[in-house]
């Protein structure tokens, strides 16, 4: 009986001290440059170009961008294959620095670099 009220405690404890991946915070994200990526090559790895690649953020949430590489990037809304989407558009990112967007639609986004689009 001991070992059963125990057992029931500590998965309770798990409950209440873990949040459901339903409550996790979806109002800021933040992507950065993967190293190298300034080289074709990244968008062949498993990670891709920015990491993380895809992210979840509700309507108001912000996404920033920050440069970690050691090349200046931009990210800009739209894709290598059809071109900037004009939604959002950094400019020039240098090392070291970061660009922030608030979603004030619901939608899907692809995002690429216009200096490095692969």
């Amino acid at each position: 009986m001991r070992i059963l009220l125990f057992s029931l405690l500590v998965i309770f404890a798990i409950g209440l001290f873990t949040v459901p991946a339903a409550f996790a915070d979806h109002t800021t994200a933040t992507v950065t440059n993967a190293p190298g990526s300034s080289t074709p090559g990244c968008e062949e790895t498993a990670d891709g170009c920015f990491i993380p690649n895809t992210v979840t953020i509700d309507v108001g949430g912000t996404v920033t961008w920050e440069n970690n590489d050691t090349a200046a990037h931009t990210s800009t809304g739209g894709s290598a294959t059809d071109g900037p989407s004009g939604v959002f558009d950094s400019s020039l990112i240098m090392a070291g620095s970061s660009f922030s967007h608030t979603f004030d639609t619901a939608g899907t986004y692809d995002y690429m670099c216009m200096v490095h689009p692969w």
